[in-house]
C-alpha cells in the first residue's frame, strides 16, 4: 500500500491529473453548449433577415406594379378630360 512518501506523491499527482481531466471535460462541454446556442441564435437572425428581405422585395414589386397602373389610370383620365373638353366646346358652339 502506501509505504513511502514517494507513494503519497504519486497518489496526489494521479488525483490531480484525474481532477484536471474532469474539469477540462466539463469546461469543453460548456464551451460546446455556448457555441451551439450561438449557432442557433445566428440561424434565427439569418431567417429574420431573409424574411425582411422577402417583405421588402414584395413591397417593392407591389409599388412598381401600382406605379404602372397609376400611369395607365392617369392616361385614361387625361383622355376622358380631353373628350369632356371637346364635348364642352361642342355644347358651347351650339348655343
Amino acid at each position: 500500500m502506501i509505504y513511502e512518501s514517494i507513494d503519497v506523491l504519486w497518489l496526489t499527482i494521479s488525483v490531480c491529473i484525474a481532477l484536471f481531466t474532469l474539469f477540462s471535460c466539463w469546461g469543453i462541454f460548456y464551451i460546446v453548449q455556448i457555441i451551439r446556442r450561438s449557432s442557433k441564435m445566428f440561424k434565427g437572425i439569418e431567417q429574420m433577415i431573409f424574411n425582411i428581405n422577402e417583405t421588402i422585395k414584395t413591397t417593392k414589386e407591389k409599388i412598381e406594379h401600382s406605379a404602372a397602373y397609376v400611369s395607365i389610370l392617369a392616361d385614361g383620365i387625361k383622355k376622358v378630360m380631353e373628350i369632356a373638353q371637346q364635348e364642352g366646346k361642342k355644347v358651347r358652339s351650339k348655343k
